[in-house]
């Protein structure tokens, strides 16, 4: 489903990332995980086309998107969601409006089809009767379901998550994670999130590739890395669960 060759990139004359290549199989879950400006964002923007390589290739479902127009593109994008960070809502719109916009940009869905699929994405993450508050009524993990329903609204083919959990306290972070998880295997999509949160990373995730020093230091299931005998993915891992 993603396929990721031989990738490197450079931002402002520093080196990012270097020789990056692995795999992604169809309804798997692929956690990114690094120090802090290891790259792990630009990594996971390569893969929706926000970035492009300097080298190599990334091909999502046979299709190398490095080499495409931006109209082609955004033909691409339209089986992918993306997850930002913070969320990236709207203030200015009301829920209902924040998850329908996707569909009122991309489709032909009349009214009735649009309120019926926002009202389903939104019960999918556990979000039913906010439609009508805006996104500074609502708490960080709120929000993040609701960033969550708008990337999926589409039927999302791919989900690519950054930092899904950052801000988040850890009972929220852990339900986030398991709602990511959930949503992925209810409509089927290949996942790939960037994480600070290594111990949801760990426990969610089909397999895992931890970014160091511009390059995969490792990559694996997460019995792999706990069982690897790389020095620098041993701290990494006892520094972050600790």
């Amino acid at each position: 489903m993603i396929k990721v060759e031989g990738l490197y990139k450079q931002l402002g004359g520093q080196q990012v990332l270097e020789n990056i290549s692995f795999n992604v199989a169809r309804g798997e879950i692929l956690a990114v995980l690094g120090l802090s400006g290891a790259g792990k964002t630009v990594l996971l923007k390569h893969l929706i086309g926000l970035i492009r390589p300097d080298r190599g290739e990334v091909i999502i479902n046979g299709v190398d998107i490095g080499s495409l127009s931006e109209e082609k593109l955004l033909k691409v994008r339209h089986d992918m969601g993306y997850l930002f960070q913070e969320g990236a809502l709207y203030d200015f719109m009301d829920i209902y409006d924040n998850v329908a916009f996707p569909l009122r940009e991309h489709t032909r869905l009349s009214k009735v089809e649009v309120a019926a699929r926002v009202r389903e994405v939104l019960k999918l993450v556990d979000l039913q009767g906010v439609e009508s508050k805006i996104p500074g009524e609502l708490s960080g993990g709120m929000k993040k379901r609701v960033g969550l329903a708008r990337a999926i609204v589409l039927g999302a083919k791919v989900l690519l998550c950054d930092e899904p959990t950052s801000g988040l306290d850890p009972i929220r972070s852990r339900d986030i994670s398991d709602l990511i998880c959930h949503v992925s295997r209810q409509i089927g999509s290949t996942t790939v999130m960037t994480s600070h949160d290594v111990g949801n990373a760990l426990r969610i995730a089909t397999r895992l590739l931890i970014i160091n020093e511009c390059r995969i230091a490792a990559e694996g299931t997460a019995r792999q890395l706990k069982e690897s005998k790389e020095p620098f993915v041993q701290e990494f891992l006892q520094a972050a669960t600790s």
